[in-house]
């Protein structure tokens, strides 16, 4: 079904659908002024752009040797250290839940 127009006793768009055609119109007419009108470019230089090949000389230097499997963390690790900060996360994590689900439920009412 088509929505109601809303109208006067005498068949004349009421002054809120004149205010709505009015704003879309001017809506439109501002959108259509910003895609028109484009900045002009700058006239300051560019940026320098550092390129890999003006570089590349130090990026090699710092590369590891070849056939070295290179990953992100080398072991051995510390089993104490690495069991410290899971637990530590987990544990976090699970508090920063729990009362955040602590505080709604009191903020709610459902808890006294």
């Amino acid at each position: 079904a088509a929505p109601k127009q809303h109208t006067t006793f005498n068949n004349q768009p009421t002054k809120n659908t004149i205010h709505t055609t009015t704003m879309i119109a001017s809506t439109a007419l501002r959108n259509a002024a910003r895609v028109g009108s484009k900045r002009s470019m700058s006239t300051a230089a560019a940026p320098k752009q550092h390129k890999a090949k003006d570089m590349w000389s130090t990026l090699e230097k710092t590369r590891p040797p070849p056939g070295h499997a290179h990953t992100v963390f080398e072991p051995p690790y510390s089993t104490p250290v690495v069991a410290g900060m899971v637990i530590g996360v987990l544990s976090t994590g699970y508090g920063m839940m729990y009362f955040g689900m602590r505080h709604q439920q009191y903020k709610q009412g459902y808890w006294k």
